[in-house]
């Protein structure tokens, strides 16, 4: 699963200079808190002083250690969980991107909130897959049916990403949400096998959770349905990107902001 994560679309460039505006004016010191293969922390670390990037998942940090940048000694790779993991504050930002939802947050905020500099921000974000894509409807159709037929009912908690950037991503006591953006579409292309890849590397799909032989399943009906948008076996689409952001309850605010940055 660890590996399939290379095949997920890049973040829009939309999302680092949001990222860097947020951080202007404080430390610039990052937490990537749950950092997966380091799609964030390899994004910033040329434009900033240094990275703590945590994940408790030693599959995810060799992917992230042996992509181009990781050697960096501004960065600091820590296997742990976040709601344990040793922190050197104080951060400039907090970024948790797509895993936000695997964390005791009654824990893991009041951490961050004594781990951010004065005035800081936490960011959350969701979003690196196709949205809106033109084979979206037959997929969603399969999917829903492929759960009911395993789990033997209709998954009452499925969204497309449409659907999802509607909606808050964290909501929470303990976080004080402050603004979002939704970045602009960035066109993406992949191959039928890569954007298979991609669909194993989310957990509802890894091919760890489905088996061998319910993973081969999913793979040839879900190559019928790409097979008929691939243009010469490749998919386009567009990606986008909702970004939230917000003080975590406990910190102080002094050096509030607009609502919206301007990078």
């Amino acid at each position: 699963m660890a590996a399939n994560y290379l095949f997920r679309p890049p973040y829009p460039a939309e999302v680092y200079d949001t990222l860097l505006e947020l951080m202007r004016g404080y430390p610039r010191i990052l937490l990537d808190a749950g950092c997966g293969t380091g799609k964030i922390t390899l994004g910033l670390i040329d434009q900033i002083e240094r990275a703590d990037a945590v994940d408790p998942s030693d599959a995810m940090l060799r992917v992230a250690r042996s992509l181009p940048g990781a050697a960096s000694g501004k960065i600091r790779w820590l296997h742990a969980a976040i709601e344990d993991a040793p922190l050197d504050p104080p951060y400039g930002l907090i970024v948790a991107a797509s895993s936000i939802h695997w964390m005791d947050l009654d824990r893991t905020l009041p951490r961050f909130a004594n781990a951010l500099a004065d005035g800081a921000m936490l960011v959350v974000l969701d979003g690196d897959a196709p949205v809106d894509a033109p084979w979206e409807r037959e997929e969603t159709q399969f999917m829903v049916d492929f759960l009911a037929a395993r789990d033997g009912r209709r998954p009452a908690w499925w969204k497309t990403v449409r659907e999802r950037f509607a909606e808050p991503v964290l909501i929470h006591p303990g976080f004080e949400r402050r603004g979002h953006r939704i970045t602009a579409p960035v066109a993406s292309s992949q191959s039928i096998a890569d954007y298979l890849r991609c669909q194993h590397s989310r957990a509802t799909w890894s091919e760890d959770h489905l088996g061998e032989e319910a993973s081969v399943e999913f793979d040839t009906a879900m190559t019928g349905i790409l097979s008929r948008h691939a243009r010469d076996g490749m998919l386009t689409f567009e990606v986008q990107t909702r970004i939230e952001w917000g003080r975590v309850r406990g910190v102080p605010k002094s050096g509030d902001r607009a609502e919206e940055p301007n990078p």
